[in-house]
């Protein structure tokens, strides 16, 4: 499967111009992989299939002036998914400078939940609180198994970098665990 059929899969096809487009300015890899894993996630009446990781450079700042605004939200979105932990916060914190409240960006910023970065969790937090209820509710209802893995990666990531730090399971000083008590909530209601 080529690099542009993966990303395709990983947004809405409403999106797959702009998709195709952002596509185009990515680096290539010659004789390497650039996507590793995937992640099936329920959006609506689609499946989409998110990388885990991807491997290859960020493009220049040029490229990323001449896209529309949702080519740059998909594009942070990509890059979200990238393998260096402070690429992923550069492009999360570019999602939240420009309000980006697309239904799909919030799946990208859900995955990123269940990751070990303190800092992107501390991002993200605020971020998930602009979306709506009824949303939430929706996205919860399709993706209940979805949200117990990420809430059991946020506990073993805590279990191995925060619970010196944070030695009491289910601390609500810990922003992880406030982010699964709000998957929590919506779960419930779903």
């Amino acid at each position: 499967m080529s690099i542009k059929e993966n990303w395709v899969q990983a947004f809405p096809q409403s999106c797959a111009e702009d998709v195709q487009v952002v596509t185009r300015l990515l680096p290539r890899r010659w004789f390497r992989s650039t996507i590793s894993g995937t992640i099936e996630i329920a959006y609506w009446q689609e499946t989409l299939i998110l990388p885990s990781r991807m491997y290859f450079d960020e493009i220049a700042e040029e490229k990323i002036h001449t896209l529309s605004q949702s080519q740059r939200w998909l594009l942070y979105c990509m890059y979200t998914r990238h393998h260096d932990g402070y690429v992923r916060e550069k492009y999360v914190r570019r999602l939240e400078q420009e309000q980006a409240k697309t239904d799909w960006v919030l799946l990208y910023l859900i995955e990123l939940t269940g990751e070990y970065v303190y800092e992107i969790l501390e991002r993200i937090e605020p971020m998930l609180q602009t979306w709506s209820e009824e949303k939430l509710k929706t996205f919860a209802a399709a993706n209940d198994r979805y949200l117990q893995r990420v809430e059991r990666r946020i506990i073993s990531y805590w279990d191995v970098y925060q619970r010196t730090t944070y030695p009491m399971l289910w601390d609500s000083t810990y922003v992880g665990f406030r982010i699964a008590q709000f998957y929590r909530t919506y779960r419930a209601h779903s």
